[in-house]
């Protein structure tokens, strides 16, 4: 047992030694390493001159222009002068709208024509898309008819187109006589008896040069020398005109 101990303690012994040796080592090989350190030369770095610095600015006024715009004790400065533009022109009037076309009929074997008319120009044959005058011609039928003029859409009625009635002279009476009144035209019976055919007598407008003979549909005819145009009335009739693929066909109508 006291064997063990004395090795155990020369065991112990040796490793202190051992410690201590190595940290004797190491404390000798720092000290070389800091002799070296100081006592080493350190060669001067050469140093360059430091370049020249830029040229000073010169001071310009517009460099404080934000002060002067900015300022806050001065509310009233502002450097940007506003300049009113001068007020617009008034606005020139629209020129009124002329006179729209006299509408005279229409027909629609193939493409439908309007017959037309205006102050300058007589009476033919339009079709959709035609310049009528200052009018563009748009669309048409049996009622209405409309027109373009300067980019705006006119639109009537095709009885308000249909040239005005010309009103004939009424003849002179004397002062003191009335007013004569209107005697309301009978109709012609066709086929009459010969009791009607002796009395030599039709209607209220038998004897008057300006009508034809009596139609089937008891409408009166024109004469050849009739120019009166298409509305005049005359006598209680009123003449119309139809225009046709063969022609214009004129017929006086009563008035009812």
């Amino acid at each position: 047992m006291n064997r063990k101990l004395v090795l155990l303690n020369l065991a112990l012994l040796a490793l202190a030694a051992a410690l201590a040796w190595t940290l004797r080592d190491n404390w000798s090989g720092a000290q070389s390493r800091q002799r070296a350190v100081i006592q080493r030369t350190v060669e001067p770095k050469k140093l360059l001159a430091p370049p020249s610095p830029a040229p000073v600015k010169p001071v310009a006024a517009a460099d404080y222009l934000d002060v002067a715009a900015k300022m806050l004790f001065s509310r009233d400065r502002n450097p940007t002068v506003v300049i009113e533009p001068p007020p617009a022109p008034p606005a020139k009037p629209e020129p009124p709208m002329p006179a729209l076309p006299n509408y005279h009929g229409q027909m629609a074997i193939g493409e439908p024509v309007a017959f037309l008319s205006t102050s300058a120009a007589a009476q033919r044959g339009y079709r959709a898309g035609d310049t009528v005058g200052d009018f563009t011609l748009l669309r048409f039928d049996r009622e209405t008819i409309e027109f373009e003029w300067k980019g705006k859409s006119v639109e009537r009625k095709l009885d308000g187109l249909r040239p005005k009635e010309v009103a004939q002279a009424a003849a002179p009476s004397p002062p003191a006589a009335p007013a004569p009144k209107a005697v309301p035209a009978k109709p012609v019976a066709l086929g009459g008896s010969s009791g009607n055919s002796a009395a030599g007598k039709t209607d209220s407008g038998s004897d008057d040069p300006m009508f034809g003979p009596v139609q089937a549909d008891g409408t009166r005819a024109c004469v050849p020398s009739d120019s009166s145009p298409a509305g005049t009335v005359h006598s209680g009739y009123r003449k119309e005109l139809t225009m046709t693929l063969f022609g214009a066909i004129c017929r006086w109508e009563q008035q009812k």
